[in-house]
């Protein structure tokens, strides 16, 4: 496949483009196949100091070439043409495939991310929104525009500040080193986010404006060439040592862009590298704008729509390549040829409009009146959760108490303390059970009350939290159900139902919960005795004490419910989507939910086994049967989330332990 080449303002280097294409390169591995080559997301870096390189040459040649001659209009007229007519397509296609097959909620966030990407601010949007290395970040198709935007920002001041060093005639090295020095030590004084924010990324692309100021210290460049391979094998190195991250290390960071700038001062004074000049790197490297433009939003898309990613990578990579190298061919070249600042401003205003379409999108709550949309409004009303608490819930643990209680889920159907009361409690999962607890209990004569904690499941003597803090609010919280439990005269029963393997194993499960990363909810010990600490034997450990505790009461049975099986996906994916070419499956094999939970399962009832008073709630058999568990049956989702019930699973969760619950009728 022949490439032509574009007109470059500085004389070509084959070379730099092969750096971009390993950098290119490193960047798909990591983001079809995480699992094995986690230390591909170092590509951006390398690209940040590719960039500040390249953009501080050009503006500092074009300035000692005739001082006079440096024009900011071109500059970002260059820049326009560069940049925008692939980011227009690629965001135009983006907006195309949501319209059509996207639902609602998810068009919405797509226009919040439309805008945020066309306006070059998508980092900031990102913060606070979603980790880079979370599962769930693959669900947003223009993530990856976070490091884009972050580079146009630079674009905005670094002319500028590059115009006026030369003209004052400082030392352009020894001030570029100043302003590295700062905008390295900055960040972790001023409590920004380490990864999205600028300020914790333009010491990487101001470090390869520090190179290119290298390169007029002949020197430095003989010792350099001495060492070419020495320096090759420190920068594979360097990308060795970021496998198995899962956060932003700095360390790890600067090791990357040392390396990579020492490669490119090495390359920079010749056309020709034994690895780095080869056509397949190339190649790569000249279409290494679209191609990391285009296959995230391909690869995300194939995420949404169920598709499995990892199965079907090298397909995935082809197609990316061949629309990349299209792209290139016939909308770069083109728009790289044209001087015009008519066009550049065609351009411009194409992408504010586009911008403006996000925004209208986000607005109109993702154009919920698109005629091809299929209704699934009986599926949509079970992701609703119901509010976490009622007044009569309130009031009622509020008089026992004493004092206005801190569980975030009080529920009661009455505040009548001389009836019958059923008592649930736990985590949010007591919470999406009382719903069907309450209507089934009533119907045989007894109130229910719901109090519960959000990640706080009320284990005696087993508060958990992700910090000191935390823990000592759960302690607090477990406090008040013991002592809400001890005042309730006619307390017939009390369900425990919490989460389960996710606390025992402290990983969550699946590409919307996580799944594989820490989600770092610990007992106290985790803080005040890490060294000796495993989290799975501690949960069994109050686990069995609260069983222990609970088995000596002799005023209420007590019941504890086994969590319902953890999807793994979201049960919106169980909706049809426009034009039904996208079916899920909507269930999980039996094989994969017993990996997961076999152990907690059987464990459990173990330790249940020498409390009498203690009965286990088993619902694998309402979800499963010998092959998979069901997001959906009868024709009802029972899922709100990946892992929560929604308002007819809790229905349906409480008619099948009726008769195990209540059983004097």
């Amino acid at each position: 496949m022949s490439i032509p080449i574009v007109n470059h303002s500085l004389k070509y280097n084959p070379s730099l483009d092969g750096l971009r294409g390993i950098a290119i390169l490193l960047v798909l591995l990591f983001h079809i196949w995480p699992e094995y080559f986690s230390f591909g997301y170092v590509g951006v870096d390398i690209f940040f100091v590719l960039s500040g390189y390249l953009i501080t040459q050009i503006i500092y040649t074009k300035l000692q070439s005739n001082s006079f001659s440096f024009s900011f209009k071109e500059f970002y007229r260059n820049r326009i043409r560069r940049i925008f007519p692939a980011m227009i397509l690629v965001v135009l296609t983006t907006f195309l495939i949501g319209y059509l097959f996207l639902f609602p909620s998810e068009l919405e966030q797509l226009g919040r991310h439309i805008k945020s990407s066309a306006f070059f601010y998508q980092n900031f949007r990102l913060i606070g929104e979603v980790g880079y290395w979370d599962d769930v970040a693959q669900l947003k198709p223009l993530l990856h525009f976070w490091s884009l935007s972050i580079e146009e920002q630079f674009y905005v001041f670094w002319p500028l500040l590059i115009f006026i060093l030369y003209k004052l005639k400082a030392n352009l090295f020894m001030t570029l080193s100043i302003i590295f020095i700062l905008l390295i030590a900055l960040p972790p004084f001023i409590n920004i986010d380490p990864f999205y924010h600028s300020l914790s990324r333009f010491w990487e692309l101001t470090f390869g404006g520090l190179i290119y100021a290298s390169t007029t210290n002949l020197n430095l460049l003989k010792q350099i060439n001495k060492l070419q391979w020495a320096i090759f094998i420190l920068f594979i190195m360097a990308i060795g040592f970021a496998y198995d991250n899962n956060s932003f290390s700095l360390i790890k960071t600067f090791f990357i862009v040392l390396s990579t700038g020492l490669l490119i001062l090495n390359i920079s004074q010749k056309n020709e590298h034994l690895i780095l000049s080869t056509y397949p790197l190339i190649f790569l490297g000249l279409i290494s704008f679209p191609l990391y433009l285009w296959h995230y939003v391909l690869m995300s898309y194939m995420h949404i729509f169920g598709l499995d990613v990892p199965k079907y990578g090298i397909p995935l990579i082809i197609l990316s390549i061949i629309i990349s190298y299209l792209t290139y061919r016939y909308i770069e070249f083109y728009a790289r040829k044209q001087k015009s600042y008519f066009f550049a401003l065609i351009l411009f205003i194409m992408a504010l409009f586009i911008g403006f379409l996000g925004e209208y999108t986000y607005k109109h709550k993702g154009l919920t009146n698109r005629s091809h949309l299929i209704p699934n409004d009986t599926f949509k009303k079970q992701f609703i959760r119901t509010p976490a608490t009622n007044k009569t819930g309130v009031a009622l643990v509020t008089k026992i108490l004493g004092h206005k209680p801190t569980n975030n889920y009080i529920k009661s159907t009455s505040n009548d303390l001389t009836k019958k009361f059923i008592l649930v409690i736990g985590d949010s999962h007591a919470h999406t059970s009382y719903t069907g607890f309450s209507r089934e209990f009533s119907k045989k004569g007894y109130e229910t009350l719901l109090l519960a904690n959000s990640s706080c499941p009320p284990y005696l003597g087993g508060a958990m939290g992700k910090n000191i803090a935390d823990i000592k609010k759960c302690e607090k919280k477990i406090l008040d159900i013991q002592a809400v439990i001890k005042q309730i005269p006619k307390l017939q029963k009390v369900i425990f139902a919490t989460r389960g393997t996710e606390y025992m194993n402290d990983i969550g499960y699946g590409i919307v919960d996580d799944g594989g990363k820490p989600l770092n909810y610990h007992f106290k010990e985790f803080f005040t005795n890490k060294t000796f600490y495993n989290q799975k034997e501690k949960f069994f450990k109050v686990l069995e004490n609260t069983f222990r505790q609970y088995n000596k009461n002799h005023k209420f049975d007590f019941y504890y419910l086994l969590e319902d099986p953890e999807l793994g996906f979201s049960p919106k994916n169980c909706m049809e989507r426009p034009f039904n070419i996208f079916p899920s499956a909507c269930k999980l094999k039996f094989t994969d939910y017993i990996t997961r939970a076999g152990e907690y399962r059987k464990r459990i009832r173990q330790v249940s086994k020498k409390y009498p008073n203690i009965h286990i709630l088993d619902p694998k058999d309402l979800y499963c049967d010998n092959s998979y568990c069901y997001a959906v049956r009868d024709g009802k989702m029972l899922y709100a989330d990946d892992d929560h019930h929604s308002i007819d699973g809790s229905v349906m969760q409480a008619k099948y332990f009726i008769k195990d619950i209540i059983y004097d009728f």
